[in-house]
């Protein structure tokens, strides 16, 4: 038999952009102490709000990225996310909550008709619920009880937060898309693995024009490289090794079509192999990128691709070669992360 709640009511509010593990054992405490449960959805422009804020004390902190790799529209409606956290409550809990739009931190709990007995807080927002009190005291409304949700952390012991699941670090449950490992030891293709890689990872283009292109693009690749340079657009991160099909073609980079050499990185990468060089220069170049980036690979680019997807903040878009045919778009997003992490795990830890 259940025990009975403590609250008849409580109360707890959020964004719950990318609906992850941490919102949903938040959810869980609140419904865990309470017969009903308020939940405040911030509406669209508070979330905004919030989200600069948050913005600028990274910025400060030195922790932000740039922005360049900041995109809006990856940032969830207010529809979207309310109806997540919909989706998640009607699984077991059907009929013990309701959901209200905010926008302030106050959202509806100065409100004299509003009854709860408890607010459920993150240590980040336990400041935001001692004020709440302060303001219903000067309204002579009771404070609430103030419950604070045990933290919840992701694979490498850190923080799982939405600005984390957008800047492509973890997936929902905190999972890391890069195994700390992988920064250590080279990873070897199985024969297995060349044959699944021969097609394309993406959608396969037969054509693109240069309108087709936007922002926040990694092109790997000579050839993809030069044609990109040729339509007059300079991908944010070029990838490089002077070969087309394992032939040593070029010798310079303005025969790639660079007027000019962007910020450059040299980095070992032989044939068949992931070095945790390749892994470090992209997540370095994704977390610095102000200005174009060409990074020139000593060995082979052909499977750099797979760092690319996996260090890539979300809404990135990764255009590579595929021979004889065209080029292949992956666009960077939760599933695309997922299906290359699961590739590069089965690559060997040692050589044949």
């Amino acid at each position: 038999m259940e025990s009975p709640k403590k609250f008849k009511t409580a109360v707890l509010g959020g964004t719950f952009a990318h609906l992850h593990k941490g919102h949903k054992e938040f959810l869980q405490r609140g419904l865990s102490i309470s017969e009903r449960l308020v939940i405040g959805v911030t509406s669209d422009k508070f979330a905004k709000k919030i989200k600069n804020q948050k913005s600028t004390l990274r910025l400060r902190s030195g922790r932000e990225f740039k922005a360049r790799i900041q995109n809006s529209e990856l940032f969830e409606s207010f529809i979207i996310r309310k109806k997540n956290v919909e989706d998640y409550l009607n699984q077991n809990a059907k009929d013990r909550y309701e959901i209200v739009k905010i926008d302030d931190m106050f959202g509806t709990t100065l409100d004299e008709n509003f009854r709860a007995d408890a607010i459920v807080v993150s240590g980040e927002t336990l400041n935001g619920a001692k004020i709440i009190n302060i303001k219903r005291k000067e309204k002579r409304l009771p404070p609430f009880e103030i419950i604070v949700q045990t933290p919840v952390f992701a694979e490498d012991r850190k923080l799982i937060s939405s600005f984390r699941i957008r800047k492509g670090e973890i997936d929902r449950g905190g999972r890391l898309f890069i195994k700390p490992p992988w920064y250590k030891d080279t990873l070897f293709i199985t024969e297995e693995l060349r044959q699944k890689l021969k097609k394309p990872q993406g959608e396969l283009l037969k054509r693109i024009k240069v309108g087709d292109l936007q922002k926040m693009v990694v092109a790997v690749g000579d050839e993809t490289v030069k044609f990109f340079n040729s339509l007059g657009f300079t991908s944010d991160i070029s990838v490089v090794d002077f070969k087309v099909a394992r032939k040593n073609v070029y010798t310079s980079f303005r025969e790639l079509g660079f007027s000019k050499t962007p910020e450059f990185f040299k980095v070992q990468n032989p044939p068949g192999t992931l070095t945790p060089e390749l892994f470090s220069i992209f997540k370095n170049s994704f977390n610095n990128n102000t200005k174009p980036r060409l990074i020139f690979i000593e060995g082979e680019e052909d499977l750099s691709v797979l760092p690319a997807v996996l260090a890539a903040p979300l809404g990135w878009t990764i255009y590579y070669g595929q021979p004889g045919t065209g080029i292949v778009k992956i666009l960077v997003d939760e599933k695309n992360k997922a299906k290359i992490h699961e590739i590069v795990a089965s690559f060997n830890t040692r050589g044949y």
